[in-house]
């Protein structure tokens, strides 16, 4: 008897505690930002998936902004481009995202 009340105890806490992390992706949401190329991004939660706003600055025409569907998959968030499914990727100890371009990838802080 003391042995299945401890096991149901230790399910019970593990059950808990497990509900306690963040979703899965959810240290992708916020607002990013580059300064030097002036680009935003704002990344949002949309149902299981995600959405991607992304705002660059072009000196002929302005501000530009496109907002396409992502998905989150082992670690990474994964967006359907026309040139293929481009990785965008997070750096935990820097609290930076990593935008892949043209000309391989930029890095976004987190917006204040």
């Amino acid at each position: 008897m003391y042995r299945r009340a401890c096991a149901l105890i230790a399910i019970a806490a593990s059950a808990a505690l497990g509900a306690c992390g963040k979703p899965a992706g959810e240290e992708f949401v916020g607002k990013w930002a580059n300064q030097k190329t002036k680009e935003t991004v704002e990344i949002s939660k949309n149902g299981d998936g995600f959405l991607l706003k992304d705002t660059t600055v072009n000196g002929f025409t302005g501000p530009m902004t496109s907002t396409v569907p992502a998905t989150y998959e082992k670690g990474v968030m994964q967006v359907a481009t026309g040139f293929g499914t481009m990785n965008v990727g997070y750096d935990r100890t820097h609290d930076v995202l990593i935008m892949p371009t043209m000309g391989g990838s930029v890095e976004l802080s987190r917006a204040k």
